[in-house]
């Protein structure tokens, strides 16, 4: 008997005892259904997609996995069960499947028959007539699950999967992902307040709005994870150990939590400054007057804000949200150590008070065409740079530095900046300054000057040793083989990453370098040695509408001509 519906699903085996398998059911784009055979692991359900092109796995974050990636078992991204690949199925499409072959197996049957009996009709002098049966349908599987899901890539593995609510750790090499969890509502939240700070001032209102939105946004996404995280590691714990306590709103205060985190011997918000973590706690209040009082400043807030008045509408603008997600965004990452019985960081040392404003500046030459003030305002970006890569500038830091100069001169001297490619401004509404973002190009300015090093010369090192790799290059990787310090590496990784062509530089964010990893083609060799040879001053650059600003001050300053 011929089996052609069976044969499709054929894997293995002869023809009389064949190998069936049924492929998994997947989402329309590919991802594979998963349901997770923890009972308690709610809401079960996820799915899982295939590895991100060209990821390349550091080994620093081997510490962090589980088990190997790609292999026959799957992590429960909510409870960190690990089992066997097909122990992660839904019951429903197990049945399914059951139903799928059976249905596969009666079609061939119905063919068989009607085959033979087609003969016996011909071969009749009696006329028999044969009418074949009905069809039935085939069976479909099942997934419970039709509500917002999130899609994420692990930072480890670069696994693509998808989780409904807050997972723990990915599927598939069982890193924990909670920092890259909270860092995807950091982005979320970063673009409302953009959308706020674009408003023009004739829709202040909504602006505010939204920007409180954004700001309460912060804490539930914080107070989320940590209750998550913390009711996981009560479950892990034998029972008695720690107390079962309700939880309640515990962790939208940094004091109850650490009561929570003591059960253990922990705090994650050992990681904060002192004066980091007075401001984490002024915002959480800050929160709770915009969520209850309209924003409306009350007594218990004017008495922890300076600037505060009672009565007064509490200000809020995008540089505070920005700054209240970095701040919960240092106490998720040490949470995520925790979570994967890693070490983490002591608390560093805060910084020497200087009576509440800096040192004034004083008044060296002019860099490049640059005014005196720009040149002021352009050294001191650099020299208050931790990662020498592009950042937000809080206005008020710009303001107690040059306190000496009017507003209309900082705004000036800030245009002039932008006009070299040093900055990037956007006007908007409820600051005294445009919304500063510093630039690549401020760094290959002004290092020179401020540093004493020059990420020309460091590129070129960085080329020699891109170039003597395989062409997989992990920036902390590269970080290590260079020598320099965090604050002169970012610089000159800047510029051979700006070299690599689209497509094959990581697009998963990196908190500490331009990028994670890039790859390499021939192409990209060839571009990386051009570099090399016009910042040796070998050939010149391609001829451009206008010379970049750290061009014109490498040449005049170093170069000689």
């Amino acid at each position: 008997m011929k089996m052609k519906s069976l044969k499709k699903y054929k894997v293995g085996g002869t023809r009389s005892k064949m190998q069936l398998a049924i492929p998994l059911p997947q989402t329309p784009d590919g991802r594979v259904y998963r349901y997770s055979p923890n009972e308690i692991a709610h809401p079960r359900h996820f799915v899982l997609g295939n590895r991100e092109a060209g990821f390349f796995v550091e080994e620093h974050k081997r510490e962090r996995m589980r088990q190997e990636p790609g292999t026959t078992k799957t992590v429960c991204p909510y409870s960190g069960v690990i089992g066997d690949d097909g122990d992660f199925t839904h019951p429903k499409d197990q049945e399914a499947a059951i139903k799928i072959v059976k249905h596969a197996a009666m079609q061939d049957v119905e063919s068989a028959f009607s085959e033979m009996l087609k003969g016996v009709a011909q071969k009749s002098r009696g006329g028999i007539t044969i009418k074949p049966g009905t069809r039935t349908r085939r069976p479909n599987p099942q997934f419970g699950r039709r509500d917002l899901m999130r899609l994420l890539i692990c930072d480890c593995c670069g696994r693509d999967y998808g989780v409904f609510a807050i997972a723990l750790y990915c599927p598939d090499c069982g890193a924990p992902n909670i920092a890259l969890h909270f860092g995807r509502e950091v982005e979320l939240v970063l673009q409302q307040a953009r959308i706020a700070e674009d408003l023009g001032e004739d829709r202040q209102e909504l602006a505010y709005r939204l920007l409180g939105n954004a700001h309460e946004d912060v804490l539930t996404a914080f107070e989320a994870v940590q209750k998550v995280v913390y009711v996981h590691r009560v479950s892990k714990e034998e029972s008695g150990v720690v107390p079962a306590k309700p939880v309640r709103n515990d962790f939208q205060n940094v004091e109850r939590a650490q009561k929570r985190y003591a059960e253990f011997g922990f705090n994650p918000f050992c990681v904060l400054s002192e004066d980091e973590r007075e401001l984490l706690n002024l915002n959480i209040q800050k929160r709770h007057v915009i969520g209850h009082n309209l924003g409306v400043v009350d007594a218990k807030f004017a008495e922890n804000a300076r600037d505060a008045r009672l009565g007064e509408t509490v200000e809020l603008v995008g540089s505070d949200i920005r700054e209240f997600a970095r701040l919960c965004q240092l106490v998720i990452s040490a949470l995520d150590d925790w979570l994967g019985d890693l070490s983490y960081p002591i608390a560093p040392k805060a910084k020497e008070e200087t009576g509440g404003r800096n040192e004034p500046e004083t008044k060296e030459g002019t860099v490049g065409d640059l005014g005196s003030l720009a040149s002021r305002i352009g050294r001191w970006l650099c020299e208050h740079s931790v990662s020498g890569m592009p950042d937000n500038i809080d206005e008020e830091g710009i303001l107690t530095a040059f306190s000496d100069m009017e507003e209309g001169e900082l705004k000036e001297a800030l245009a002039e900046l932008e006009m070299e490619g040093c900055v990037v401004l956007s006007h908007v509404i409820g600051t005294r300054l445009p919304r500063i973002q510093t630039a690549e190009e401020l760094f290959l300015v002004f290092d020179p000057l401020v540093l004493k090093s020059s990420p020309i010369t460091d590129a070129l090192h960085l080329v020699d040793l891109v170039l003597a790799g395989d062409g997989s290059v992990s920036l902390s990787d590269l970080h290590d083989q260079s020598g320099m310090d965090q604050r002169r590496f970012n610089p000159a990784a800047g510029m051979i990453v700006a070299e690599i062509g689209e497509g094959r530089v990581s697009r998963t964010y990196s908190p500490d370098y331009p990028a994670r990893y890039f790859t390499m083609t021939a192409e990209d060799r060839v571009a990386l040695k051009r570099l090399g040879k016009q910042l040796t001053g070998e050939v010149k650059p391609h001829e451009q509408s206008s010379t970049p600003m750290f061009e014109r001050v490498f040449a005049a300053s170093f170069l000689g001509n």
